[in-house]
């Protein structure tokens, strides 16, 4: 199923560079948020799912529905709006940290960074000065972004059974 054929169309007109106008018809993709709403609404049990390394929606889409036409029901589900909200592959990541920190050695020796029992984020000052009892994990700029990367990977979906009731909740929604 193709996400975008069951939203509404908005026309909208266009002028070329020698000013003929035209007229198209769009998407309505802020329809996505009344998706959304409707399908935290629908009693299906949501699962765990980690992504493996170098998974991709579609391929997650795939292996659980056996096609690509219910990738949009993982983005959705997980509010997942671009691809910087997918987790970065192993060789993706080593290239990242390079791009940011100028190697992985300046990565994992880098200022690093503080955080409180209660999971806060505080700089080195503030963290001196808390009680040990309040005094949380202090990660290497490598640590963080691994581990930012690596909550990534921790999606819901739903059984396979439900996906089609969901394609049918979006027609229904958009009629």
């Amino acid at each position: 199923m193709n996400y975008f054929s069951n939203f509404p169309v908005v026309p909208y007109t266009y002028t070329t560079e020698d000013g003929v106008p035209y007229d198209v018809l769009i998407s309505r993709i802020t329809s996505r948020a009344k998706l959304a709403q409707r399908l935290q609404q629908v009693q299906v049990a949501l699962y765990d799912y980690i992504i493996a390394d170098e998974e991709r929606p579609d391929t997650v889409s795939m292996k659980l529905y056996g096609t690509v036409n219910y990738t949009w029901i993982i983005l959705v589900l997980n509010n997942i709006l671009s691809l910087y909200d997918w987790p970065l592959s192993e060789e993706e990541m080593v290239n990242y940290l390079r791009s940011k920190y100028g190697s992985l050695a300046a990565a994992r020796q880098g200022t690093p960074y503080y955080y409180t029992v209660e999971g806060d984020r505080v700089d080195a000052t503030t963290y001196g000065t808390l009680p040990t009892t309040r005094q949380g994990a202090v990660l290497t700029p490598y640590e963080y972004e691994v581990s930012l990367n690596e909550a990534k990977r921790r999606i819901k979906v739903v059984p396979s059974l439900a996906a089609p009731q969901i394609a049918n909740t979006l027609r229904e929604l958009y009629r």
